[in-house]
C-alpha cells in the first residue's frame, strides 16, 4: 500500500471520529416548537457560571430596564461591558400581536440570553425567560418580575 493511500485512510478515519464525537456532544441552546422555546437548563447553567463579562440590551432602549439588567449581572458576579462580553442579556416586551379577549395572563416580556457572536453581535440563543401577567401591568413591574423570575430559576 502506498504512503498516499495510508495517509488518506488515516485522514478519513480521523474525520469520521471527529464527526462521531461532535454528534454525541450535547446541544447547547434553545429550539423552538410551536411558538414555545425549549432550552437546556443544565448546559446554560454551566455557561452562565463560567461567563465573567456580559452585555445588556433593552428593546426599546430604556434606562430603567438597562439599569435593572446591569444590577442582575452584578448580582450574578458578572461585569458589564459591550465589546468583550461572553453573553448578551436582552430584555424586551413581548410581541403584541393578536387580540386581547379578557383578564387571562399573557406573555408581557422576555429575557433572552445569547452567546457572543462574531464582531460582538448576538450569537446562539441559550436561554429564554418569559414573563406572563396582566396586560395593563406597568413596565417597571414587568421588568422587576422578569428579573426576579430569572433569579429564582438560577439561584
Amino acid at each position: 500500500m502506498s504512503i498516499f493511500v495510508r495517509t488518506l485512510a488515516a485522514v478519513l478515519c480521523l474525520a469520521a471520529f471527529k464527526i462521531a464525537v461532535l454528534a454525541q456532544a450535547p446541544a447547547i441552546g434553545c429550539s423552538m416548537d410551536k411558538n414555545h422555546y425549549s432550552c437546556d437548563k443544565s448546559q446554560f447553567t454551566k455557561v452562565l457560571k463560567a461567563a465573567k463579562v456580559v452585555a445588556v440590551e433593552t428593546r426599546p432602549f430604556n434606562q430603567v430596564s438597562a439599569g435593572a439588567l446591569e444590577g442582575l449581572a452584578r448580582e450574578l458576579g458578572k461585569s458589564v461591558q459591550t465589546g468583550s462580553a461572553e453573553l448578551v442579556f436582552v430584555l424586551e416586551p413581548a410581541d403584541p400581536d393578536g387580540i386581547y379577549f379578557g383578564p387571562n395572563d399573557r406573555e408581557l416580556a422576555s429575557l433572552r440570553v445569547f452567546q457572543r457572536g462574531p464582531n460582538g453581535k448576538r450569537g446562539q440563543l441559550l436561554w429564554v425567560e418569559s414573563f406572563k401577567g396582566q396586560p395593563d401591568m406597568a413596565w417597571l413591574m414587568v421588568v422587576h418580575g422578569t428579573i426576579q423570575q430569572f433569579k429564582e430559576e438560577f439561584k
